[in-house]
């Protein structure tokens, strides 16, 4: 009799819908329709676009009125406070509350996934509306550095956090100073430092129709599945945090062919493509399931389209040597390991000035 109720709710746990899945699933499609939205929208902006500045200065922001508006920019201020005060109010919230989906997620949803669900909604379209009466975000007030910095800072922090599962360089774990308990501060810590790296950029941009704003936005929307799928197994599904970890070369080269295209900038993709390219050949793809001479395959395909860019027309791209001299290709890498160890010392110093261990709890 005791093994049949068991059996029973085995059963009955496996038939559960999993809710988790289908927001995720359902925030995919949000994430395309309303990239769509933003772009059909487009020329009900072009009395504000016809009035951008034409500068050829690297720390210009292209997408903002030539002139600031004092009513606007506090108004689009109090929204960004609001959205991300909301945003760690329900974080801090979980983190008293969900005990339980800490150490056990689920593919339920708390009540933390359905505010946040709610939250970011809401905050999209406010923005939409936002760009259309007022158009300027934050980059009117703020260098174009910060919401860049904010974006390689949290790609640093998911270097830390993902030390245990992916390795830091050919699924090699690094030690000190990315200890367990540096890892576990961060497990504590990071959802409020990526929260803000979001918030902060997603209300730094106007939702104009610029290709390169929209695959930002339609990216920053894939960012925002993943915060609002906190406590549960999506949410650290390594499969899908890949995904998010390489999705940022994809935009980055758009970005940069771009602009060499219309904007007749500096040929940086290779940089760019090459960079983030190799933090997924030699990080990333470590922390997926799959077997060593596949994993071998990707490195060597790497290494011959690196040595493609640089071989001389008509057998490679043809791109001048001085710049793999200069090693281009490991740029990116350098900046996001640097900061990754810089980052894991400091709170490893800091740990250590502490009389009593931290109280840490999975997040």
């Amino acid at each position: 009799m005791e093994n049949s109720e068991s059996e029973k709710k085995i059963d009955s746990t496996k038939n559960k819908p999993k809710t988790a899945v289908y927001v995720w699933f359902g925030s995919i499609i949000f994430a395309l329709l309303f990239t769509v939205l933003i772009w059909l929208l487009g020329p009900n902006l072009n009395h504000f676009t016809s009035t951008f500045l034409q500068l050829n200065n690297i720390n210009h922001y292209y997408w903002q009125l030539p002139v600031r508006d004092y009513l606007s920019m506090v108004i689009v201020w109090i929204f960004y406070l609001t959205n991300q005060f909301l945003i760690w109010g329900a974080i801090y919230w979980a983190q008293k509350n969900l005990t339980t989906e800490k150490v056990n997620p689920t593919y339920d949803l708390t009540k933390y996934n359905i505010a946040v669900l709610a939250i970011t909604v809401f905050f999209t379209f406010l923005h939409l509306i936002q760009t259309h009466i007022w158009f300027d975000g934050l980059a009117q007030d703020v260098p174009i550095i910060t919401s860049q910095g904010s974006v390689i800072i949290m790609l640093a922090i998911a270097l830390v956090l993902l030390n245990p599962v992916q390795g830091l360089f050919l699924g090699k774990k690094a030690g000190k100073p990315f200890t367990a308990r540096v890892t576990e501060f961060i497990k504590h810590t990071h959802m409020y430092i990526i929260s803000w790296a979001l918030i902060y950029t997603f209300w730094f941009h106007p939702m104009d129709t610029d290709p390169q704003l929209l695959t930002g936005f339609f990216f920053m929307f894939l960012l925002f599945t993943q915060m609002i799928l906190a406590y549960t197994k999506i949410h650290l599904d390594l499969r899908w945090i890949v995904v998010l970890q390489s999705w940022v070369a994809i935009h980055a080269v758009f970005v940069a062919v771009y602009n060499t295209l219309f904007f007749a900038n500096s040929d940086m993709w290779p940089m760019f493509f090459s960079g983030f390219a190799f933090m997924f050949v030699f990080t990333y793809m470590y922390a997926l399931n799959v077997k060593k001479h596949i994993k071998w395959l990707v490195t060597a395909a790497y290494i011959l389209f690196v040595a493609f860019i640089y071989v001389p027309a008509p057998y490679g791209f043809g791109r001048d040597p001085s710049f793999l001299l200069r090693l281009e290709f490991i740029w990116i890498p350098i900046v996001l390991y640097g900061l990754a160890a810089l980052i894991a010392l400091i709170v490893f110093i800091w740990l250590k000035t502490r009389k009593n261990p931290i109280n840490t709890v999975k997040s």
